[in-house]
């Protein structure tokens, strides 16, 4: 079998780096580690260097052997969550469906060398196709939080490939993944009790990501850092735990939420979510919404004065996205162009002028809510430009804030022309 490396969908690729936003003022640079996916007869995160081998076996060596039967480790055990946005799944045709179907039945019982439907052989399937569907069925289900790897074994009938088996590569036994399943259950349900009620879908998702944020450190080195365990449980992951419990707990919302994958500058392996909200799809990213990854250059050189939450990546288009982000082309995404729910129009903090009476509305809301923060986008890059002499050069800022306020930082991000203020 060829040996390929892909930057797919796939939820079990490892992520040990992350992108990060161009903030310019109060904020260093940090440094992101490698990312690869090999993919082979096995795939595993756990060995990036070396591709091995599917298992073939002829008709001939099995005559007089019994067929193989199931190892499931807790028959009756099954994962597999009913709320999950099965995204991936519908760009798949009729014997890819039910691959799809075979390898999240294998894979939500913790199942060994069981059969993929041999009807799909004979529509054209091969093992080809197995790490395609394979990382479809992750990118739509993060709650198979314990797969990070797969294997399969072959059978052929002289030149005639038969007969395939499929084998899920889990990082516990039975028994501790209950355990941790019990514990991420109890923990989102923590987190969904608090979610805002209502028919207002932006104000959950809004929560979602403040929470996520607020709860979580980046950490390259955290244990479980490519599950939604290691956010929901431990509060320490990389950019796909926080994708994956973002995409857990938004689908629990009835948010339809998926894990989407590419590179961020410069090349970089990175993990994100689209959303489908209110009837239009936006993108999201929870990870680039942190600012705990960042170190701090702020002139106090205290990390208390950072903004935790940065809002320029809570309900983008595909244009804001392709600024800083490159999506895989795995699967087909669709151009997201609504914006009546990103952030900065929900919050009335986007700006196509630079006007006065403008700025002083948008402040005065922020500061009479009890926000010791703003953040504001232009529209354009010229109002960006004019917001920037008129508030920093000019020192004009100091005039929209209450006469006691001290201390003032502020972060900007030239990509996505946005400012933030933090104040006290």
């Amino acid at each position: 079998m060829p040996r390929c490396v892909m930057a797919a969908l796939a939820a079990a690729l490892a992520l040990t780096g992350c992108g990060v936003p161009s903030w310019d003022k109060d904020f260093g640079e940090q440094e992101a580690g490698a990312f690869f996916l090999e993919v082979a007869g096995d795939y595993s995160t756990e060995a990036p260097e070396t591709a091995r081998e599917g298992r073939e076996l002829t008709w001939q060596s099995l005559l007089g052997t019994q067929e193989t039967e199931s190892q499931d480790d807790e028959p009756g055990t099954d994962y597999t969550d009913p709320l999950a946005w099965e995204y991936c799944y519908q760009y798949l045709d009729e014997p890819g469906q039910q691959w799809y179907r075979d390898i999240q039945r294998i894979l939500g019982a913790m199942g060994q060398e069981q059969e993929l439907s041999a009807k799909c052989l004979e529509a054209g399937l091969t093992e080809e196709d197995i790490d395609r569907i394979f990382c479809y069925v992750l990118a739509d289900h993060p709650e198979y939080f314990y797969v990070d790897g797969y294997r399969y074994t072959k059978y052929s009938r002289l030149d005639k490939l038969v007969k395939i088996t499929f084998s899920g590569s889990y990082t516990y036994d039975s028994q501790e993944c209950a355990r941790r399943w019990e514990q991420i259950q109890a923990a989102a349900q923590a987190l969904l009790a608090q979610a805002p009620g209502g028919e207002d879908d932006y104000e959950k998702v809004r929560y979602v990501y403040e929470t996520l944020i607020q709860n979580t450190d980046y950490v390259l080195d955290a244990p479980d850092s490519q599950n939604l365990y290691s956010v929901l449980v431990n509060g320490a992951s990389v950019c796909q735990g926080y994708a994956k419990a973002t995409q857990y707990l938004l689908n629990h919302l009835g948010i339809p939420c998926v894990l989407v994958q590419g590179q961020v500058e410069p090349g970089e392996g990175h993990a994100w979510n689209l959303l489908l909200l209110n009837g239009e799809y936006y993108y999201m990213d929870t990870t680039w919404g942190d600012a705990s990854y960042r170190q701090s250059e702020s002139s106090s050189q205290e990390e208390d004065w950072l903004p935790q939450v940065n809002y320029d990546y809570l309900c983008v288009t595909t244009q804001q996205l392709l600024r800083t982000h490159v999506p895989s082309s795995a699967v087909p995404l669709p151009e997201c162009t609504a914006i009546q729910d990103n952030y900065y129009v929900r919050e009335g903090c986007l700006l196509s002028a630079c006007e006065e009476e403008s700025l002083r509305q948008t402040f005065d809301r922020a500061i009479s809510s009890g926000r010791k923060e703003i953040s504001l986008k232009c529209t354009e890059e010229a109002v960006y430009r004019q917001l920037l002499e008129h508030l920093i050069e000019q020192k004009e800022v100091f005039s929209y804030l209450e006469p006691g306020c001290s201390t003032l930082h502020y972060a900007r991000n030239e990509k996505q022309l946005s400012i933030t203020f933090w104040f006290s």
